[in-house]
């Protein structure tokens, strides 16, 4: 059998070729086709017989000796890799590292955002040891990308460019550059990126998306044309304008709200210009009232260019879309400029109309639009305050996020002292849960006095079970964690009497107890990782 050619030139990696020679031995010298690892500097005379065996054998001897001895690869001339910078925050002390181990490895996995984004708000960093779970967590979670990324550290960062698999969160960060956000992303990526840039130098995000539109598929255009709601400002109108009668209606379902928003907006005027003369307020000896008249021509292409289709479904009938998709459009604070009528009088007023749910429903969902605080705030407290009968549904969850905690609480409270019977079809509970974080203690306190009231009473238990559960759910997100005591001593003695809803009650104190070591956390003294 011929020596293999041995190249004294060749490059030692003891690990790679002791694992090669191990495969080599298992399946025999003889059965295996893989050459042996050829070692630098040492070979075997020609007339040694059995000399595959051999060399097998005094290379394994050979590289078992070097792998010992420590062995460094020389020096290949090239440029040292780059390394990270040093750190410029300090890290989570210990208590934090393992709370923020056990939400990266599943538990309460619903405060892992809100974790992160209080830790960079606190100019801390995730410690050393725990980059590389974030990186591999977060890289599937695009919702996580933009706060992982910005409690990295140098070092967090640093190890993001090393795998590409893990850049995905630099494009979303602050610091993001085109090489990594934009040239070489995916759409996501991409848009990441442009969002971040518009709050950096919006003109210079619109120049690129400009750029690049015209080549992009309807579907990508779309994506990226949303970006620009991150600073809009009039400078993007000529930009919206052009694509507000794209053959696409994605596309121009994108632009449109983004143009309807923009101050002094030309395209508002025409549609005000619209709109105006088919719903007017009629006073007389009794009172006011509105009258509602339908277009009077069908839909044309000339529609299209002031962003009303042909159909929506949200409206039943072809003109009846054509106005619902006007008033949806213009701000409703108009109708209250042009009729001195406040919020709450003309909703009254549109309750006497035969169109009184194509007018509630598309102010409403103007209100949402438009962002008017004081619409949603009248919307919703006229919409709960009185029983009502065949009300559309209204966009409740669009309207409660222009409000802060605090005035919905002003209008859920009254709501729950009239009625503080807790059951599945209480009114105040759907807006309830449209609560947001943080909650006031008063409205907290007087939760858990209706629910310890409800849970007291084992008999109705399974007819509460699954509003209870939501409700205790929905608590355990939005209750601050300094109001844990508040809960817990009220309702922990219940546990033991609540077999309906014993889990959904020790979620509720379970995830308030961890939560407050969260935020106990953010305050030790950092650890030196």
């Amino acid at each position: 059998m011929p020596e293999p050619a041995t190249n004294p030139e060749t490059t030692l990696r003891p690990g790679a070729d002791w694992q090669r020679l191990q495969r080599i031995g298992l399946l025999g010298t003889r059965q295996s086709p893989d050459e042996l690892p050829a070692v630098p500097g040492f070979t075997l005379p020609e007339d040694t017989p059995d000399l595959r065996e051999k060399q097998a054998l005094l290379t394994a001897g050979v590289l078992s000796a070097i792998r010992k001895a420590g062995y460094q690869p020389a020096a290949t001339g090239k440029p040292p890799e780059a390394v990270a910078a040093p750190e410029i925050q300090d890290a989570l002390g210990s208590n934090g590292t393992q709370l923020l181990q056990q939400l990266l490895e599943g538990q309460y996995p619903e405060l892992l955002p809100e974790f992160l984004a209080a830790l960079a708000e606190s100019q801390r960093r995730v410690p050393h040891q725990l980059l590389v779970q974030l990186l591999e967590y977060a890289r599937t979670r695009s919702a996580l990308h933009r706060v992982a990324a910005a409690v990295l550290g140098q070092r967090g960062a640093w190890l993001a460019t090393q795998n590409l698999a893990w850049q995905a969160l630099l494009a979303a960060s602050e610091q993001a550059t085109e090489e990594t956000g934009w040239e070489t992303g995916t759409i996501g990526q991409r848009a990441l990126y442009l969002e971040a840039l518009r709050r950096r130098d919006p003109a210079h995000a619109r120049e690129l998306l400009a750029a690049v539109l015209p080549q992009e598929p309807a579907k990508h255009q779309a994506q990226l044309l949303a970006t620009l709601q991150e600073g809009l400002s009039a400078e993007d109108a000529p930009l919206l304008t052009q694509y507000l009668t794209a053959k696409s209606k994605e596309v121009r379902q994108t632009v449109l709200p983004l143009l309807v928003r923009l101050p002094g907006s030309a395209l508002t005027e025409r549609l005000w210009q619209r709109a105006e003369p088919l719903v007017r307020l009629k006073s007389n000896l009794l009172g006011k009232k509105l009258l509602v008249e339908l277009p009077a021509t069908d839909w044309d292409k000339t529609w299209l260019t002031d962003g009303i289709e042909q159909k929506d479904n949200r409206f039943q009938g072809e003109k009846a879309a054509l106005l619902g998709q006007l008033l949806a459009l213009i701000p409703p604070r108009r109708w209250t400029e042009h009729w001195n009528l406040s919020p709450t009088k003309i909703l009254d007023l549109a309750v006497g109309t035969e169109w009184d749910a194509l007018l509630l429903t598309a102010w409403a969902e103007a209100t949402v639009l438009h962002r008017d605080a004081e619409w949603a705030e009248a919307l919703l407290e006229w919409y709960y305050e009185q029983p009502r009968k065949q009300l559309p549904v209204l966009p409740t969850a669009g309207l409660a996020q222009l409000l802060p905690a605090a005035r919905l609480t002003d209008l859920v409270l009254p709501l729950i002292n009239a009625t503080p019977h807790f059951h599945s079809e209480v009114r105040w509970l759907p807006l309830l849960l449209l609560i947001p974080a943080p909650w006031p203690e008063r409205l907290t306190r007087r939760v858990v006095e209706v629910l310890r009231t409800a849970l007291s009473k084992p008999a109705e238990l399974y007819r509460i079970q699954y509003a209870a559960s939501q409700l205790l759910e929905h608590m355990a997100r939005v209750v601050p964690a300094d109001q844990y005591s508040l809960c817990a001593e009220p309702l922990q003695p219940l546990l033991q009497d609540v077999p309906y809803l014993h889990n959904s009650l020790a979620r509720l104190l379970n995830t308030l107890h961890f939560r407050q070591q969260l935020a106990e956390a953010l305050h030790e003294p950092p650890s030196p990782g």
